[in-house]
């Protein structure tokens, strides 16, 4: 019987943690905050419904439907960052870049409170990502 010697593992990580660096954690959190207050909408959207507060009932389902659907998209991208890669880094820009618009909105709509926190949400998942596109290892 031959003994095969294990490999040996890049910066003595263990293998789950091989390919994690604080940066793309940090922005597999950011997307972990995304979904959460997307979900957290939905809810609001089928509680408004239950009390029969909505304009139409057709209008709020979609409505809840299209946020669960990006929530959903967006626990992928979390996903992708907590295994280390780097690739969700371009989805999380968009991601990010398309919700300036509905800040600037909610500015002008006197939301000040909700828009502040939603910039607060979008500059941390720009500056998260690109700092694990930056410090992403070159064999990544």
């Amino acid at each position: 019987m031959t003994q095969t010697t294990p490999e040996p593992v890049p910066d003595g990580l263990p293998p789950r943690t091989r390919g994690r660096r604080p940066w793309t954690v940090a922005a597999g959190f950011v997307c972990v905050v995304h979904v959460l207050v997307l979900v957290a909408v939905a809810v609001f959207y089928g509680v408004e419904l239950a009390r029969g507060e909505g304009s139409s009932t057709v209008t709020v389902v979609m409505s809840a439907v299209v946020i669960l659907v990006f929530a959903a998209l967006l626990a992928l991208l979390a996903r992708a960052w907590f295994v280390g890669s780097t690739r969700a880094a371009v989805p999380t820009f968009v991601w990010n870049g398309l919700l300036i618009p509905v800040v600037v909105a909610l500015y002008g709509a006197e939301q000040t409170l909700i828009a502040t926190g939603v910039l607060v949400i979008v500059v941390l998942g720009l500056v998260t990502a690109a700092g694990a596109v930056v410090t992403r290892r070159p064999d990544a």
